[in-house]
């Protein structure tokens, strides 16, 4: 087995971002007291759309920002598929975080992202499977930059193995790209919130 994939049932913390204007996080979060990955790993389709074979007009710049983040969930898919069966699926998974520091590190480099979000501190529950990965390689693959099938495939081999994009030699538009790591967990399973309160102007109470 890989040294980045794990499968055990010991209790561990983990943290995650929670989004508490969102009915669906809300309920979770104050009632259920827990997430749970929408899958497993294994065989099943988790692709809602796949590319158009007929596709052959151009792509305005509306289309490319429409499409740009899931062309870069869709490669990495595929991959996982090809060598990766084993791994949680990106589409299927909860994002986690180590630490509070790692959970952070995040938000520092993706504020428009996290936003108003709320990190929260949960442990697991019962058996589980997750792998660690450097999510900036997903930085670079959402980048408005083209890049033919081999870099595609070496860059989506480099995240699933778990590699580190800083050891990497990377260019975008012929400048050299780096970026520290930042490692998102990829969950399968279900965790348990320590603290289920939400801040009054969120919980509606």
């Amino acid at each position: 087995m890989s040294s980045n994939i794990f499968k055990d049932s010991k209790t561990r913390d983990f943290w995650v971002w929670i989004d508490p204007t969102n009915f669906m996080t809300k309920h979770q979060v104050t009632l259920a007291g827990s997430f749970t990955s929408a899958g497993t790993t294994d065989t099943q389709e988790n692709l809602m759309f796949t590319p158009n074979p007929n596709f052959r007009a151009a792509i305005s710049p509306f289309q490319s920002g429409l499409t740009i983040r899931y062309i870069a969930e869709y490669n990495l898919e595929i991959h996982r598929k090809h060598s990766f069966m084993n791994y949680p699926s990106r589409l299927q998974a909860i994002f986690l975080f180590d630490s509070e520091a790692e959970a952070n590190k995040y938000r520092e480099r993706h504020m428009a992202h996290v936003g108003n979000r709320l990190l929260k501190k949960v442990k697991t529950y019962a058996g589980y499977t997750f792998s660690r990965h450097d999510s900036s390689w997903v930085d670079f693959m959402r980048i408005g930059h083209s890049m033919d099938s081999d870099t595609i495939r070496t860059i989506s081999e480099s995240y699933w193995r778990g590699d580190a994009t800083a050891a990497n030699s990377l260019k975008s538009m012929g400048q050299d790209w780096s970026q520290d790591p930042i490692y998102e967990i990829l969950f399968i399973g279900r965790v348990d919130f320590y603290d289920k309160s939400l801040p009054i102007s969120q919980n509606g109470v």
